[in-house]
């Protein structure tokens, strides 16, 4: 049986609603990993919050955070590959959002470590939300002035708010061969978040890397959203969960069980044979 690499999303996919990952799902996930089966998740949140959730979990490969920006050790916590914008990109991002008001921050790397800085004060009701649920995130960090957010190297940038609040900087970056950007609903909360990160930072492309980093023939993808359409199209086989949106139902190969009755790790188990992967039966 050809030598295959399993990506699963998170958010909305492996993740129930109440943002755990089920007892059921890390056992399952568990023994296929014992038992050598090559899975690692593709998702949008930092790998300090992505360890969070899936800490219970042996994960082995690289994981892909960030929407695929960068690759971690999911042992170690530490970022092992980081995608930045150039200085360019940077001028082009400032200009597009000049004239509007905007709530969000800023990744970067200042001296080595990581930061989200924010304009201090600049909150709607979605960000001073994020805020209040990150209170604890040694990350954040208040700035006074537009330049401070453009310090150091910068990797990615999140916006949060009302749809109407985030339409005009989308149409101004969607189109552009600088970036890559997602524009989609919260999971949890009715905001919006826009999301841009370097143009060569794709699920997709991550995927690819790992792909050809353990030989692995096939690649099958599980996701629920917008960000998961790159890494879809990429893939050899493709399952929607039944809770995804329907643009990615459409390319999907096949619909599973939604994310709160365990479809990833159900399918995974009931699809996963000693003669089709080399592990051992459930």
């Amino acid at each position: 049986m050809a030598k295959t690499l399993y990506v699963t999303d998170l958010d909305g996919t492996l993740m129930k609603d109440d943002k755990s990952i089920s007892e059921t799902s890390v056992t399952i996930l568990n023994n296929l990993i014992k038992h050598g089966l090559l899975v690692t998740y593709a998702t949008a949140r930092s790998i300090n919050s992505a360890s969070a959730v899936t800490k219970d979990i042996d994960f082995q490969l690289p994981v892909i955070i960030r929407n695929g920006t960068i690759f971690a050790d999911p042992q170690t916590q530490e970022e092992i590959e980081i995608a930045m914008f150039t200085q360019e990109n940077l001028q082009s991002v400032r200009q597009c959002t000049q004239g509007l008001t905007l709530f969000g921050f800023a990744t970067s790397y200042i001296d080595g470590k990581e930061q989200k800085s924010y304009l201090k004060g600049m909150l709607n009701e979605g960000f001073q939300q994020y805020l209040v649920d990150h209170a604890d995130d040694g990350r954040l960090r208040a700035v006074l002035t537009e330049d401070e957010l453009y310090e150091g190297e910068v990797c990615y940038f999140t916006f949060i708010g009302e749809r109407e609040e985030l339409e005009p900087l989308y149409s101004r970056v969607k189109d552009s061969d600088e970036w890559i950007c997602v524009f989609q609903q919260d999971k949890y909360r009715p905001e919006y978040w826009l999301e841009i990160c370097p143009k060569d930072a794709t699920k997709a492309k991550a995927i690819r890397k790992l792909q050809k980093q353990y030989n692995c023939e096939r690649v099958v993808v599980f996701g629920d959203s917008l960000n998961d359409i790159s890494m879809f199209q990429a893939a050899d086989e493709a399952y929607a969960v039944g809770n995804a949106m329907e643009s990615l139902k459409e390319i999907a190969t096949g619909i599973i069980g939604d994310n709160n009755s365990d479809g990833v790790a159900r399918w995974l188990a009931e699809n996963i044979s000693s003669q089709k992967a080399g592990i051992s039966e459930i």
